[in-house]
C-alpha cells in the first residue's frame, strides 16, 4: 500500500480506511441497484399516502366544521334578535318603498307587526310612512286618513305618531287616530290606556286617556276632549269611520278620577320602599299607572311619600310619568320640580333630554317665562339635533324669538326651520316671517 507522502499523518491514516472498506463492500450490481430503487420508491409512496390521507381527514373535518358553523349562524338568528337590539317587524297586505312610505295591496289597507307585539295598521285610503325603528320602539307618520295602533306596554318603550302637525307620544295603549290634510283636523278615540299630545295651537301638552276622544281644528283652532258615547262609537265603529266632536261638547274638559281600585293597595306598597336609599332608584310602577289611564293614583302616591323623597327615590320612568301626570291635572310646580329632578339624576339620558323641551313648554305658558323658554329649547336642540322634538323645539323657538326680539331676530330661525323641516308644522309660519320686511 503507497501513502502520499505530501499528506499529514491523519490524511493518510484516512486514505488507508477507505481502501480498506473499498475492498470489503462488494461492488453494487444492477440487480441490487433495482431492488434498493425499489426500496426507497415504497418507502416515499407510503410516506405520501400518508400525507394524502391526512389531508383528506383535515379536509373533512374542516368542512364539517363550516357546515356546523353555518347551521349555528341560522339557528341562532331565527332564534334571537339582531345584536344591536332593533326590533324587528313584518309587513301584511303591502310594501314598504323608498323614504319608508307605506303602500297597501288593493284597497284592504296594511299591517305592520312588531316582532315585541305592537301592531300599526293602516286602514283603507289611508297614507303613511314608517320614519325611524330601533330597540325602544318605532316613528310612524299618517299623512292622511285613520289608522289603529296598538302598543305593547314595555318597560322604557318609546313610540312616537306624527299625526299632520301633531306629535303623539304613545305610553302603551290601544287607539284610533285620524288626519284630514284637506280640513287640517286631527281626530283621536282612545281605546285603552293614554297618549299625549303637542302641536300647533296646544298651549300645553294634551293627555288623553282611555274612554275619551280628541278633536282638533286647527284652521278653526279648536280643540275639544270629551267621553266617547258607548252608542256613537258603536255607531262609527259600524261605519268605518271616527264620531266626529260637536260644539256644544266641552273643550279640554279634565277627565274624572281614575278608579279607586288601585290606589286603595298603594299606601302598603309605599311603605315597603321606606328604607331604599334615595340614590337607588325605585320602581313604584307609576309608568305602567300612567299607561292605564290612572294619573290621581300617582299623584296620590306622592302626596303619601312626600313630593321629596318621590323625586329622589323615583326610577327614571317614574319621573317621566309623574310629570305627565302633574302637567295633566295643571300641577305645573311638580311638573316642573319632576323634570329638573330627571335631569339632574339621570343626566346624558334621553329622557333627560326630552324633559329640556317638556321644560321649556312649561316655561313659555307662565307670564314671564319666555326667555327661560328659549333656554331650555336651545339645550334641547343642542342636545338632540333630530329628537322627536326637535322640529317642535325649534318651531317653538321661531315664535318665542319673535315675541320677544322682534321679526328680525326671528327670520333667521325661521329660515333654520325651512331648511331643516321644509314641510313641519310651523312652516307655513316660517315662510310668512321670512318674507316679512
Amino acid at each position: 500500500m503507497e501513502v502520499d507522502s505530501d499528506k499529514t499523518p491523519e490524511g493518510a491514516m484516512l486514505d488507508q480506511l477507505a481502501q480498506l472498506a473499498s475492498r470489503a463492500i462488494p461492488p453494487m450490481t444492477p440487480p441490487r441497484q433495482q431492488r434498493g430503487f425499489a426500496a426507497v420508491s415504497a418507502r416515499l409512496a407510503a410516506r405520501h399516502g400518508q400525507r394524502r390521507r391526512r389531508f383528506q381527514l383535515e379536509l373533512v373535518a374542516l368542512g364539517a366544521g363550516a357546515a356546523a358553523c353555518a347551521l349555528w349562524l341560522v339557528l341562532a338568528t331565527r332564534a334571537k334578535p339582531p345584536a344591536s337590539g332593533v326590533i324587528t317587524y313584518r309587513i301584511e297586505a303591502g310594501e314598504i318603498l323608498a323614504g319608508g312610505y307605506l303602500r297597501s295591496f288593493g284597497d284592504r289597507g296594511m299591517t305592520l307587526r312588531f316582532s315585541e307585539g305592537t301592531k300599526l295598521a293602516l286602514l283603507p285610503g289611508a297614507r303613511g310612512r314608517l320614519q325611524s325603528v330601533d330597540e325602544k320602539g318605532a316613528r310612524l307618520a299618517i299623512e292622511q286618513g285613520p289608522a289603529r295602533i296598538e302598543v305593547s306596554n314595555r318597560p322604557g318603550a318609546h313610540w312616537l305618531v306624527d299625526a299632520g302637525p301633531f306629535l303623539i307620544t304613545v305610553k302603551g295603549t290601544v287607539f284610533t287616530v285620524g288626519w284630514n290634510a284637506k280640513n287640517e283636523q286631527l281626530d283621536l278615540r282612545m281605546e285603552k290606556g293614554l297618549v299625549s299630545i303637542t302641536g300647533p295651537i296646544l298651549e300645553n301638552v294634551i293627555l288623553v286617556r282611555s274612554g275619551q276622544q280628541l278633536a282638533i281644528n286647527l284652521p278653526k283652532k279648536e280643540v275639544v276632549l270629551h267621553e266617547i258615547d258607548s252608542d256613537r262609537e258603536r255607531l262609527a265603529t259600524k261605519a268605518g269611520e271616527l264620531p266626529s266632536a260637536t260644539a256644544s261638547e266641552p273643550a279640554l274638559a279634565p277627565p274624572p278620577a281614575a278608579p279607586p281600585a288601585r290606589s286603595a293597595a298603594l299606601p302598603g306598597r309605599a311603605s315597603q320602599r321606606a328604607g331604599t336609599r334615595a340614590h337607588s332608584p325605585v320602581s313604584y310602577g307609576w309608568a305602567a299607572a300612567l299607561a292605564a289611564g290612572e294619573v290621581d293614583s300617582i299623584l296620590g302616591d306622592v302626596e303619601r311619600l312626600g313630593l321629596k323623597r318621590s323625586l329622589g327615590e323615583a326610577s327614571s320612568d317614574d319621573l317621566s310619568a309623574l310629570a305627565d301626570a302633574a302637567r295633566y291635572r295643571r300641577q305645573q310646580d311638580i311638573a316642573r320640580q319632576s323634570l329638573l329632578a330627571q335631569r339632574s339624576r339621570f343626566p346624558g339620558s334621553g329622557r333627560a333630554c326630552d324633559a329640556a323641551f317638556l321644560l321649556g313648554r312649561l316655561e313659555e305658558s307662565n307670564e314671564g317665562g319666555g326667555p327661560k323658554a328659549l333656554e331650555w329649547y336651545d339645550q334641547y336642540l343642542e342636545g338632540a339635533p333630530t329628537g322627536a322634538y326637535a322640529s317642535e323645539a325649534l318651531g317653538r323657538k321661531m315664535i318665542a324669538t319673535q315675541k320677544l326680539m322682534g321679526g328680525k331676530a326671528a327670520r333667521a330661525v325661521a329660515q333654520e326651520y325651512l331648511e331643516r323641516f321644509p314641510t313641519g308644522a310651523y312652516a307655513g309660519a316660517a315662510r310668512a316671517l321670512r318674507q316679512t320686511p
